[in-house]
């Protein structure tokens, strides 16, 4: 039911709608200037300086930020070009600065003798739309030397807000994989990838956000020390830039010194991420069936090959809830050490160890037979353990071109059956291998012809590999981990479906390295289990989730639960992540189970999460989460986080950071609570919006603003309560009518709340099946109309006033 335009679909790119004057640019022969409608930077080459004021009132927001030189004597800053920008983003203005710094990997003090340095490049880029400033880098070499450019800093000290105090200061970290992410007090913090920092300046909150933007070859690193900004890049080898070269990388940087409210400065952030990277993650339509964690986690029956598989899927069909999705199910060919699928990857090997059985006895058979029964097929790889025999079969694939260690035992493996811990393999593939990348490439495609959806990429960080060893001389570390993922998008397709399992293992950082690749990034270990901080760790990267990645805390146990528990399992995963993977056989869900996990399907097209609204009130696990769907419509969902009972709630109107919405506090809105069919009354826009919850329970309520006519309020059919489930409902004051389509599921009964407003709806018509209107059983100032259909699919309704 999209009544409004989301303020999130307007971004095709990040220019608005208001027309903005060209980005100047202005170079002296000591100073260069870059503006636009929102900052001004200047620059003083001579002390290698710079500052960033508020182009509209001359505020100073970050003074005498410093261009780092390793030694000072003979350095030189100078304005290397200057160019015009046209792209996603829009049109701006770009300005290099080229640094001579002796100190670059060798030192002298006879200038008049020496050669030049390679020369360090920082670049600096204005669009005409958007307040925050692009950084990159890259370097100018010589013409008789190559070399490696492995890290850089781009932004380095400077006082924030002119020297004024940010009292009340917090930071929230831009974490990624299973890297835990926190609201802290204070102004010191390090974080890959980007940072938050929000507080008072003069009595008036400010938000900052800084870190990485485009990704390519680097890891990108947000520091605050003492107050004070800093963004740097790394990468274990670095890129290689040959002699005579100018080199800007394509990684990129954001720095955004102009936010008030931290939920809009960091939305606008993850924005800018996906258009960077050109990210879109796939929708997750379905849940995914984890054929091992159904037996190694939930310890039930093992059903992970084949034949085990088209049963579940026969179960799902029996549980009725293909009827709503079409449910994946995910072979785990997930043997470890000595031979393996792995590197293989072709029915041959899968059919050796046991995940394909008779009588499905390929891929295409089995994803073949789950069509049949309203499933699909999902599959699991390892992306740098391969099996010993195709090591041996293919050591110029492996990285050095060596496999001289395969058989090397780790420490305690000395007198162990396997060589090593299973996910530290000492040889593993080189992904800049060109004729292995054509293998990659063949395989992987085979399998997603053959009918599979989607692919689990396990122990991802055991492709990140710092000793280097590649084919391409040119790759970093980085790069190279992100070729990886690039290939298997390839493979895939671009609607195929690529999860990036948790990274952090083996002290490998914790990146959003893979965004405009990979659909999800798991954020929690192997656990079936459903917990306040699961919620968190996304919830508070609502700005990226389903933006950039989505986000997802591995597999759940839905059998067992209490309905309420359920309720809350389903409503806070389908907020705060973007799927549900199941740890739960078909075979336990009852009829109540198929009923709630339905209720989130189908998922939502739109770029956009819930805001954790209460993040910054000093909760640990956030309990208010909101989502905008139009400016005058919002889904709320209170969450009791705590060991007891207790009521949650939040105000409709005020500052966001103080947990409110920040809906207009002189109108009134519908409350509508989903889960118990409740009608919570009409709110003064001043009030607030409370449930009593026990412990792990949660309330989902519609907000929506009271309208002068009869308007829709809820749906018992999904969550959303009529974003998903109807569509095209308008108010047609001349015929006194409200119409709209509903999506009604066969055999069940579609009910929709009607707020009256005033004007007494008495009358229905339908173009299909039966329809009757009749009121609300608490509330005289509702109706409830119920539509039911033998066949799953549009009714399109019309309630009338009676004459």
């Amino acid at each position: 039911m999209k009544i409004g335009l989301l303020t999130i679909i307007a971004f095709a790119g990040l220019s608005s709608l208001i027309e903005a004057a060209p980005v100047k640019i202005k170079v002296e022969a000591k100073t260069a200037l870059l503006a636009n409608d929102f900052i001004t930077a200047k620059f003083d080459l001579d002390s290698r300086r710079f500052s960033i004021l508020d182009s509209q009132n001359g505020e100073i927001l970050l003074e005498n930020s410093e261009i780092k030189t390793k030694m000072k004597e003979g350095a030189s800053l100078y304005v290397h070009r200057q160019e015009a920008v046209v792209d996603a983003f829009g049109k701006g203005q770009r300005l290099v600065l080229a640094l001579s710094d002796y100190g670059l990997y060798r030192y002298s003090s006879h200038f008049k003798r020496r050669g030049l340095p390679a020369q360090q490049l920082f670049s600096y880029t204005l669009y005409e739309n958007h307040p925050a400033i692009i950084l990159g880098f890259g370097l100018k070499t010589p013409n008789y030397f190559s070399m490696r450019l492995r890290d850089i800093t781009v932004l380095d000290g400077g006082r924030l807000f002119g020297g004024k105090e940010v009292s009340q200061s917090q930071t929230l970290n831009g974490s990624a994989g299973m890297d835990s992410t926190l609201v802290i007090k204070g102004l010191d913090r390090i974080s890959c990838n980007s940072l938050l920092l929000t507080g008072k300046v003069n009595g008036k909150r400010r938000s900052i956000v800084w870190g990485g933007l485009g990704n390519k070859a680097y890891a990108k690193i947000a520091t605050l020390k003492a107050g004070v900004l800093g963004l740097y890049a790394e990468d274990p080898i670095g890129i290689l830039v040959d002699e005579d070269k100018d080199y800007l990388s394509e990684d990129t940087f954001y720095l955004d010194l102009t936010g008030l409210d931290p939920f809009e400065t960091l939305e606008r952030y993850g924005k800018a991420v996906r258009i960077a990277n050109n990210a879109s993650p796939n929708v997750y339509q379905a849940p995914v069936l984890c054929g091992w964690s159904v037996s190694h986690i939930s310890k039930l029956p093992n059903i992970n090959n084949s034949a085990k598989l088209v049963q579940e899927a026969e179960l799902a069909k029996a549980s009725q809830l293909t009827k709503y999705t079409e449910p994946m199910l995910r072979l785990e060919p997930d043997k470890y050490h000595l031979d393996t699928e792995q590197g293989w990857w072709d029915d041959q090997r899968f059919r050796q160890y046991g995940h394909l059985v008779p009588p499905y006895e390929t891929v295409a058979s089995w994803c073949k037979a789950l069509e049949e029964r309203g499933c699909s097929g999902y599959t699991y790889m390892q992306l740098g353990m391969p099996s010993d025999d195709f090591a041996k079969a293919h050591p110029e694939w492996m990285l050095f071109n060596d496999i001289s260690e395969l058989d090397r035992r780790g420490p305690g493996y000395e007198d162990k059956k396997n060589k090593h811990n299973h996910h530290q393999p000492y040889v593993t593939y080189d992904y800049t291998d060109k004729e292995y990348s054509k293998h990659f490439v063949k395989v992987w495609s085979a399998i997603r012809k053959a009918g599979v959806r989607g692919v689990k990429v396990d122990y991802p960080a055991t492709a990140w590999r710092p000793e280097g060893g590649f084919d391409d001389r040119y790759a970093s570390t980085n790069s190279a981990y992100r070729r990886a993922f690039s290939l298997l998008r390839e493979a895939m397709g671009e609607d195929g479906l690529i999860d990036e399992r948790n990274l952090g293992e083996s002290g490998r950082p914790c990146l959003d390295l893979t965004a405009g690749l990979v659909d999800t990034q798991r954020t929690w270990g192997d656990d079936n289990k459903f917990v306040p901080e699961m919620v968190s760790r996304s919830g508070l990267r609502w700005y990226k989730n389903r933006t950039v990645f989505n986000y997802y805390s591995d597999t759940k146990a839905v059998h067992g639960l209490t309905p309420e528990n359920l309720q809350s399992l389903i409503t806070m995963n389908f907020l705060t992540s973007g799927r549900l993977d199941l740890a739960t056989s078909y075979s336990l869900f009852t009829p109540e189970v198929t009923r709630i996990v339905s209720r989130s399907y189908p998922h939502y097209q739109e770029p956009m999460s819930a805001r954790p609204l209460d993040a910054f009130t000093d909760i640990s696990d956030p309990q208010v989460y909101e989502l905008e769907l139009t400016p005058d419509w919002r889904q709320v969902a209170l969450y009791n986080t705590g060991a007891k009972r207790t009521i949650v709630s939040t105000a409709l109107s005020g500052d966001r950071t103080t947990n409110a919405i920040g809906l207009d506090p002189s109108a009134s809105y519908h409350g509508y609570e989903f889960w118990s069919d409740t009608y919570l009354g009409k709110i003064e826009g001043s009030g607030r919006v409370e449930q009593e919850l026990e412990p792990g329970h949660c309330a989902m309520i519609s907000v929506r603003k009271a309208l002068d006519h009869p308007q829709v309020i809820s749906t018992n059919r999904h969550l959303l309560q009529g974003w998903v489930d109807l569509t095209n409902v308008r108010w047609d004051e001349s015929k006194r009518s409200l119409s709209g389509t509903a999506k009604v599921i066969a055999g069940e009964e579609f009910k929709i709340v009607i707020a009256n407003n005033g004007i007494e709806m008495n009358q229905v018509k339908v173009d299909k099946g039966l329809a009757t209107i009749a009121p609300h059983p608490t509330s005289r100032s509702l109706k409830v109309l119920s539509i039911e259909s033998s066949q799953s699919g549009e009714v399109d309704w019309r309630v009338t006033q009676s004459h």
